[in-house]
């Protein structure tokens, strides 16, 4: 079974995929274009970008004959911006996901939906459903943002402890008590 994410948006950040080996597709738009991305189209010279505001997801290319390697870079990831993607997100976030695929963690769908807003990430529902607009994204944001509140209500941190380093957890705590900069 391939694992990916569900198609989303990320409000205030672009992404860059560089492959270092294999293939991996991505999914964007709201016309859902399917692209395979290979060392030769996506590589530190001429990384692929998503832009703020786009629909995208990432899957692996089931017709890929060897292991795949890629990079994501999200930017801009200033110190003084509270909702970013940056290491420390992605580390809570994927190891998070990989101990629930792994069946070592319960998926507690608060604690995503906590992770993902003060990323500035809202999914995408109904992407083809042209005449909803900004409300395919709009309506997930303010359900995530609910889902969020409860979660900070039962003391979940937008960081997950156990996925980080002592430094890393000290380092963050200005930020891990989920009072992001955006609404």
């Amino acid at each position: 079974m391939l694992q990916a994410p569900p198609l989303h948006v990320h409000l205030l950040q672009s992404e860059s995929l560089v492959v270092l080996s294999g293939r991996v597709g991505t999914t964007t738009t709201y016309g859902l274009i399917d692209t395979i991305h290979t060392p030769e189209t996506a590589n530190e010279a001429n990384p692929y970008e998503i832009t703020p505001m786009m629909p995208h997801t990432f899957w692996p290319d089931p017709a890929a004959t060897e292991d795949t390697t890629f990079l994501i870079k999200a930017h801009p990831s200033l110190d003084g911006m509270d909702a970013r993607m940056d290491r420390l997100f992605f580390q809570s976030l994927l190891k998070y996901i990989s101990d629930v695929a792994e069946k070592k963690e319960r998926m507690d769908i608060l604690q995503i939906m906590l992770i993902q807003h003060v990323s500035a990430t809202a999914m995408v529902m109904f992407p083809g459903a042209w005449f909803l607009g900004p409300l395919r994204w709009w309506i997930p944001w303010k359900l995530q943002a609910l889902g969020s509140t409860i979660a900070q209500w039962q003391g979940k941190k937008t960081l997950i402890q156990r996925y980080l380093s002592k430094e890393d957890w000290e380092e963050a705590q200005p930020r891990v008590d989920g009072r992001s900069k955006i609404a």
